[in-house]
């Protein structure tokens, strides 16, 4: 299903390494979807950010959100308890974007509502690849349920 307006898809991207960081912006300005990719530091912030508390009173509603498991303050795993104990954020995407290969960090990221656990891989090609393959999935070809029901 092609997206069917021309505004960008916002992405909220919860990670505190500003190395990871720059990467991923500059990744997905080569995204086939037109994305604009909105970033935040913890936990915390982003629940301000996608409850458009202050400072974030204008932020737009995410298509996605790709977080780190390892955050300061509210980890991942409790910002995506935070996420489905929300019901106005239930429906939105949470991605978990990580290093870790733990087998109780992917059980414990499911189970608490991740639509998917994705390892950061360590060749630029691959994250490239990666990146293509999300937006496109995540934003063309999966029906989304609607963020308000108004």
């Amino acid at each position: 299903m092609q997206r069917q307006f021309d505004s960008p898809a916002a992405i909220l991207l919860v990670e505190d390494d500003l190395a990871e960081v720059r990467l991923l912006q500059e990744v997905f300005k080569g995204a086939p979807v037109h994305t604009h990719l909105h970033v935040v530091r913890e936990g915390n912030e982003a629940l301000a950010f996608l409850r458009h508390e202050a400072p974030y009173q204008h932020s737009p509603q995410p298509a996605l959100i790709l977080l780190s498991l390892k955050l300061p303050g509210m980890s991942g795993h409790e910002l995506l308890a935070a996420l489905m104990r929300d019901p106005a954020l239930q429906s939105i995407p949470a991605l978990v974007f990580t290093n870790s290969t733990s087998p109780q960090d992917i059980a414990e990221s499911y189970r608490l509502g991740a639509k998917s656990y994705l390892f950061k891989p360590f060749e630029f090609m691959q994250l490239v690849e990666m990146v293509h393959a999300l937006t496109v999935y995540w934003l063309q070809t999966v029906t989304l349920a609607p963020l308000s029901f108004s």
